[in-house]
């Protein structure tokens, strides 16, 4: 009986045991929901785990010969958790005052002490992210594992790594315009913009753990999604050239003291484009330039007398125009209506009568605007029609964004006046860029192909191409090849003896066009100062193989001059100067067989006969003479046949009788006159043009006599 009484006991003893502890873990529970709740929803929400985005590395943009100008370099943000599992208080404590001193060396923006307190007090916090320095480079990376703790390795030492790729430009501001970028929210800007697609890649997946504070730190695991880094962009910009480009730019800009401006160089053959210069004056009151907006293509202007090589292509192509065609200049006035037509240059033929060739050679806007009136007065449509066959109404839809609009009046709309015909046949009342221009002009360089500009080469992935962009022909003939022949001898006669003389060197030879727009303010021309013009010059070179065409715009000079051939020309050449010494094979290649028996277009100077026969032999050429020839000879060149006939200076001048010295070698002329004792003075190069003392004219012993050579 004791015992069954003694189990009972038991058992109700337990049972109220049971109820206790149950009438205590629910208390615990209600406690831990009700009281606690907030603080464990807060500590659930901190190590929160999930698969987060891992941003792929975004593909380098080359220049064609592979320099770098634009890549993705690694940045990392810097962390420790400084109370993981394996990391005991004497290993935290051992190392904390060398690990302070190395991290204030290494960043300087905390002293030493700044850091030991920030460490010491997220231990005693029990912190498990302390974010040390953002943005830092790969080298100090480095450096900064094998600092005391955090050399210990990942688990005893804390350290917490995330990468960042930021973009970088190794040339800085060289064609930063163009190269362009893409942001989010902002309208995308040049090749990063354009090829934001190829660029960016594939972003991958990592596991990661959101810890206190909100931050995302990565977990190893092997589920992670490996991200697939972008392609690469190779451009068609030549670095060399870039280069130049914007240093003859910047220089001219500072000279005049100009608001902006821009270049672009184009491969003929191509439409490549190797330089591409937008320079803009940062504030008044600064001679600071820097790449703030890509005029050459955004910027849709009225280009001025640029655009008269477009006037007199369509006039000669519809067969109304020749240029040996004469109109007078009129003192460099003329008035249409109610306007007065003006000449931007005072020329010394301006009251002359002179043909097209002449008037376009002086930029003459009376000139030029009375003929395109004469025929086209009756019949604007087909002049503009006749501007719209070369494309320059449409964009060129180039592979970058921010292309300009361009504007051209059409007869009978609102706008359209009696006066409208003859401004826009001289570049005012229609708005194109600088590179629609240049692309016309390179038509006329290419034998009237005209091609698309282009600024890629190819994409490629991890060094195979993936796609490569062939030249692009817009027109296959923008005129006919005789219009096409007068167009380029124009463009020649403008840089022999026109406007933009001052570019002529006896190294290569240009063609090309200056121009000097009146910039309009609230719809009209105000001369108030040099600031209110636009000076420009388009053109290729050599002009007889053409290679390279160019364009050159500034914008707003205010010191130093205005016109095209002095602000803009000089830079035109600069840069002509530099790529034609650095290009190798620009020349055409000398054809051997043409020397050998071909004697047309020849011009042969009169000098001694032994030496013009060496000459001869060497050449391989055929010269008619009759036997005895004296020991000088003259020459006649009569179509493909070079006659040889004696004469006899010498016995002439020791007669006191002076010879007939014209077309003679220099060398051989100076020798002959000295011999007589004559005091000689030569002006020029070349053969002898004129000589101060006619032939058959007695002189005396130590009489001055001038050559003039050709």
């Amino acid at each position: 009986m004791e015992a069954k009484k003694d189990i009972v006991v038991r058992t109700y003893l337990l049972y109220t045991l049971m109820g206790f502890l149950g009438l205590a873990i629910c208390g615990r529970v209600f406690y831990i929901q009700h009281v606690q709740g907030a603080k464990w929803k807060k500590e659930e929400a901190n190590f929160t785990t999930s698969f987060r985005t891992i941003e792929a590395v975004r593909g380098n943009i080359y220049a064609e010969d592979g320099g770098l100008l634009a890549t993705s370099l690694p940045y990392f943000d810097i962390a420790m958790d400084v109370n993981t599992e394996y990391m005991t208080d004497d290993i935290f404590n051992s190392n904390l005052d060398s690990l302070s001193m190395c991290l204030s060396s290494l960043f300087k923006d905390k002293t030493e002490n700044e850091y030991y307190k920030i460490l010491k007090d997220s231990r005693d916090n029990g912190q498990r992210y302390v974010m040390l320095h953002k943005g830092v480079p790969y080298d100090d990376l480095l450096k900064l594992k094998k600092f005391p703790l955090i050399r210990l390795g990942k688990n005893k030492g804390g350290l917490i790594v995330q990468q960042n790729n930021r973009r970088e430009l190794p040339f800085k501001d060289l064609a930063e315009r163009t190269i362009g970028y893409e942001r989010e929210n902002v309208q995308p800007v040049g090749l990063e913009g354009a090829f934001g697609s190829y660029l960016a890649g594939v972003n991958g997946q990592g596991l990661m753990i959101k810890t206190a504070g909100g931050v995302w730190v990565p977990v190893d695991n092997d589920e992670s999604l490996q991200p697939q880094n972008g392609c690469d962009i190779i451009s068609t910009l030549n670095i060399n050239y870039q280069d130049v480009a914007e240093s003859a730019l910047r220089t001219q800009l500072m000279k005049h003291h100009a608001d902006h401006g821009c270049v672009v160089l184009m491969e003929v053959k191509t439409g490549r484009i190797l330089a591409i210069a937008n320079l803009t004056r940062k504030d008044t009151a600064s001679e600071k330039y820097e790449e703030m907006y890509n005029y050459a293509l955004g910027e849709s202007m009225e280009p001025g007398s640029t655009f008269k090589l477009f006037s007199l292509l369509v006039a000669m192509e519809d067969g109304l125009v020749s240029p040996n065609d004469t109109v007078n200049l009129e003192g460099g006035k003329h008035i249409y209506y109610d306007r007065v037509m003006k000449d931007a240059e005072h020329n010394d033929e301006e009251n002359s009568t002179v043909n097209i060739q002449k008037a376009f050679e002086l930029s003459s806007n009376v000139g030029i605007s009375k003929v395109i009136y004469k025929h086209y007065s009756s019949q604007p449509e087909k002049f503009v029609d006749g501007l719209c066959r070369l494309g320059i109404n449409k964009p060129l839809n180039l592979s970058i964004p921010g292309e300009g609009n361009p504007t051209i009046p059409s007869p009978g709309t609102n706008g359209w006046y009696g006066t409208t015909l003859p401004w826009l046949s001289v570049g005012y009342g229609l708005t194109i860029t600088p590179l629609q221009t240049l692309t016309v002009y390179n038509a006329v360089a290419n034998n009237g192909v005209m091609v698309k500009p282009q600024l890629v080469d190819a994409i490629t992935k991890d060094g195979k191409t993936i796609k490569k962009y062939q030249p692009i022909i817009m027109n296959p003939s923008i005129c006919s090849s005789s219009t096409l022949k007068k167009l380029r001898k124009m463009l020649e006669g403008v840089v022999l003896r026109g406007t933009a003389s001052n570019l002529k060197n006896t190294v290569y030879s240009i063609a090309g066009k200056t121009g000097t727009a009146q910039i309009a303010s609230k719809g009209q021309y105000k001369v108030e100062s040099k600031a209110n013009y636009r000076a420009s010059f388009v053109g290729y070179f050599p002009a007889e193989n053409p290679q390279y065409s160019c364009i050159v715009i500034v914008n707003s000079p205010s010191t130093d001059g205005y016109y095209g051939n002095i602000t803009a020309g000089p830079i035109f050449r600069e840069i002509a100067d530099k790529v034609y010494a650095s290009s190798i094979g620009i020349d055409p290649p000398i054809n051997d067989t043409a020397h050998k028996g071909n004697n047309n277009n020849l011009f042969v100077k009169n000098g001694f006969t032994d030496d013009t026969y060496k000459v001869f032999k060497a050449l391989d050429m055929k010269c008619k003479s009759p036997n005895g020839l004296s020991s000088w000879v003259e020459f006649n060149v009569q179509d493909s046949t070079i006659t040889a006939s004696g004469f006899s200076p010498q016995k002439q001048l020791e007669k006191g009788i002076m010879p007939d010295l014209k077309n003679m070698n220099a060398e051989d002329a100076i020798y002959l006159l000295e011999s007589a004792h004559l005091k000689v003075t030569v002006k020029g190069s070349g053969a002898v043009k004129e000589q101060s003392l006619e032939p058959g004219t007695v002189f005396a012993k130590g009489q001055k006599i001038t050559l003039k050579l050709s």
